[in-house]
């Protein structure tokens, strides 16, 4: 059998990873591989994935040490990860501009060639679109938060549910995507806020049963939604994002974030646009590969 083991990805966050990690699961269970991710380092902990075998690895990447802020801060895990780059040959890369598709979306096998018993991956365009229907609920099941993190997103939604017919779960990126490619995209909260009244006219929900559930990576300026009903989640990245999933539909920044949340909670998801293509929209009722959610690469 055949162990692929995730050594790097491009430094992205949280759904970035998850995209790859999630193509590249669906790739194993359609194969036979065994998988480990030594890149998951930052967000193991709210998740069930069992952890690398390796205890060099377990101690560095997955034990105490890794909860410390100076141990981050210092780049010892980055350090750690770039030496066995270094020293790990067999390795399989995308590079980071196009996908590299995997069985059952592709034909070939990249993995099959290599005599390695132990092959590695850098980047982070590994893409299984089909896989990730196929193997869908075992997906979901392998990549559940820990049960803490799903009570609290839980008794959340059951709050806001009490009051609410519709709740719609809302991604503003703010942060980087300011100056990040020239701030294509990102929208300031006043634009938002109109998107969020066209939303409202092209759903038919009522204003007074309609909860907007906002979640960002910056403060949101509440004063901006005035006459809207908001609840600015206050989570983690990994409670943020499947609280996003667990709404009745989602709209959001371009982005893998809100994307992700689609795919996991299988709602739809409605991307930020200057002049949102409301007509595009028009009987979704789940989750699909959205052309308007470009950076995701399905």
């Amino acid at each position: 059998m055949k162990k692929i083991i995730i050594l790097d990805h491009n430094g992205g966050r949280l759904a970035n990873q998850l995209w790859n990690f999630i193509s590249l699961y669906a790739f194993s269970l359609e194969k036979g591989y065994c998988l480990e991710n030594y890149s998951f380092w930052r967000y193991a902990e709210d998740f069930s994935i069992p952890l690398p075998r390796n205890p060099l690895v377990r101690s560095l990447l997955f034990g105490k040490l890794i909860r410390y802020k100076w141990f981050r801060m210092l780049g010892i895990p980055d350090r750690f990860v770039r030496t066995m780059k270094f020293l790990y040959q067999e390795r399989i890369v995308s590079d980071n501009s196009s996908p590299l598709y995997l069985p059952p979306s592709a034909e070939a096998d990249p993995f099959s060639s290599k005599e390695y018993s132990t092959i590695y991956t850098n980047g982070w365009l590994f893409r299984n679109p089909i896989g990730l229907q196929k193997h869908r609920q075992e997906i979901i099941s392998y990549f559940t938060p820990k049960k803490g993190i799903l009570r609290r997103i839980s008794e959340k939604i059951a709050r806001l549910k009490e009051s609410s017919d519709h709740i719609v779960g809302v991604h503003i990126r703010q942060g980087d995507y300011k100056v990040w490619e020239g701030g294509r995209y990102y929208f300031e909260q006043p634009d938002v806020r109109i998107m969020l009244d066209e939303y409202l006219a092209f759903s038919g929900r009522l204003t007074e049963r309609t909860i907007f559930l906002i979640c960002s990576d910056g403060p949101v300026d509440l004063p901006v939604f005035d006459g809207l009903r908001i609840e600015v989640a206050k989570g983690t990245p990994v409670e943020d994002l499947y609280a996003l999933a667990h709404a009745d539909s989602i709209m959001g920044s371009n982005s893998t974030f809100g994307a992700y949340a689609s795919y996991y909670g299988d709602k739809p998801f409605i991307v930020f646009n200057k002049r949102i293509d409301w007509d595009y929209y028009k009987g979704k009722g789940g989750y699909f590969e959205n052309k308007y959610s470009t950076l995701v690469h399905y």
